[in-house]
């Protein structure tokens, strides 16, 4: 019937190995703009992806641009203006509403062990 022609599937194929390949290069300088944030303004490893991609969003940029001026900016470059402000809102929708909260970060009291109570 309607089966993929060899020469369409090459071209998906060749297609999805030049995605992932853009994917390696570029998640180095994600990670390093994923960590900068968190070590800066003491996020999660999830809030700060959900920074980055909502400044990305919010921005027009893509989000490899967006972390690689997070990483210009911590080596002494002025943070572009759009971007200063997309970063600030995001980070103040973060910053008010924590992941997880902060109950859930103590640790839990240990239970005694039932069995020694039970003997004494």
């Amino acid at each position: 019937m309607n089966e993929p022609r060899p020469a369409e599937d090459t071209d998906a194929l060749h297609r999805e190995v030049e995605q992932l390949r853009r994917a390696l290069e570029t998640r180095p300088v994600i990670d390093l703009a994923r960590g900068a944030l968190m070590a800066s303004f003491q996020l999660s490893s999830q809030d700060a992806w959900n920074v980055l991609v909502t400044v990305s969003q919010h921005s027009n940029s893509k989000l490899r641009h967006v972390a690689e001026k997070v990483l210009d900016s911590i080596n002494g470059d002025p943070l572009p203006r759009p971007l200063q402000q997309q970063l600030a809102s995001a980070l103040g929708a973060f910053r008010t509403e924590p992941s997880t909260p902060p109950d859930k970060l103590s640790t839990p009291p240990t239970r005694p062990d039932i069995r020694q109570t039970a003997t004494e």
